[in-house]
């Protein structure tokens, strides 16, 4: 499969499964396979820096699915 081909495959994926493919590039990047912890997909790993002065860097941070839709609530109430 040509670098072209995969990339046409991987803009064809919806927003979530992007990021879940970016996380496990990520992760696969830093970490050695057999010693990653498992996680949901909604989790992205932050505690290999472990620094006193970045307390938060502990927590999993969770996006939900429906993080980037639309929001005409919103504006409709701004409106008024």
């Amino acid at each position: 499969m040509s670098i072209e081909e995969l990339e046409q495959q991987l803009l064809s994926l919806d927003l979530a499964q992007r990021i879940r493919i970016l996380q496990l590039l990520a992760q696969s990047l830093t970490v050695p396979s057999a010693s990653q912890p498992s996680r949901s997909p909604d989790e992205l790993d932050l505690t290999r820096d472990r620094n006193p002065e970045h307390p938060l860097r502990g927590i999993p941070i969770t996006i939900p699915p429906d993080f980037d839709e639309p929001m005409p609530e919103l504006w409709d109430a701004l409106e008024q």
